[in-house]
């Protein structure tokens, strides 16, 4: 039943290798344009057109990074604010603190880092069970493979934990968004040992499941379930190819 589940999600979106090409050319775009704007927009839009394609749900995503947004808003203002160049936006004492060139500069930023958690989007719309047979098919050892979906697999529930302290302090009273900024830090501070300390217990537990089940134990693995390319896989691919090899000549040029 479960292998027929994920043949029926195939039907509609690509390989996941070509997802994984896609992650990895538009990846390496991002780090490689330094000054380009225009160039990491078409990049941006490029990665929500394939986001959309793909069923990510963009408004889950934004709430879901709701303060990492903030934070690489700080992050785009703070390289604005300290990169003198182009015209003067705003100055004290005939110190430049905002200008057009570190507007330029701080959208390259936080364009490059929205790109890679669309990125990460994209990459989680697929089951971890054909993620890692991607990974594996790609001639990634299982072990990385399966240590990679396990690791995918924790970020949500550190998360769960979180959420799950945060509650308990609120049903004691404790308002945290009314604490001083010391006093929310200290308190953060006495939450994440918890919360650590359970994640450890579940991967040795974890650890040790997989030891009782013999992981390892033969050399080379078998798979069920393969992928195989499709003729719009492979069309993909090279259209992935094609937008990689035009970005680096503009970029060159």
């Amino acid at each position: 039943m479960g292998e027929c589940l994920l043949k029926n999600s195939h039907l509609v979106r690509p390989d996941p290798r070509v997802i994984f090409a896609l992650t990895l050319v538009l990846s390496s775009l991002a780090v490689i344009v330094r000054e380009d704007l225009r160039l990491m927009a078409a990049l941006m839009l490029i990665g929500l057109i394939c986001a959309a394609v793909l069923g990510v749900k963009f408004m889950q995503l934004l709430l879901r990074f709701r303060r990492l947004w903030q934070v690489l808003l700080v992050v785009a203002i703070l390289r604005s604010i300290f990169t003198p160049y182009g015209t003067v936006f705003f100055q004290i004492r005939d110190i430049p603190l905002l200008t057009s060139g570190g507007v330029q500069i701080g959208l390259l930023v936080l364009l490059r880092l929205a790109l890679f958690i669309v990125c990460g989007a994209m990459i989680t719309c697929y089951p971890v069970r054909t993620l890692i047979q991607g990974m594996v098919q790609i001639k990634m050892p299982y072990e990385i493979a399966y240590m990679i979906s396990i690791g995918v697999r924790f970020i949500p529930q550190l998360s769960e934990e979180m959420k799950d302290s945060l509650i308990a302090l609120q049903l004691r009273g404790i308002v945290v968004e009314e604490l001083g900024f010391k006093k929310r830090l200290k308190l953060y501070t006495y939450l994440m040992l918890p919360v650590i300390a359970a994640s450890l217990q579940n991967a040795k537990e974890l650890a040790m499941s997989m030891e009782m089940r013999a992981f390892r134990a033969m050399s080379e693995r078998s798979s069920f379930y393969e992928l195989s390319f499709k003729p719009r896989d492979v069309i993909m691919l090279c259209g992935v190819a094609v937008v990689g090899l035009g970005a680096v000549i503009v970029t060159i040029l």
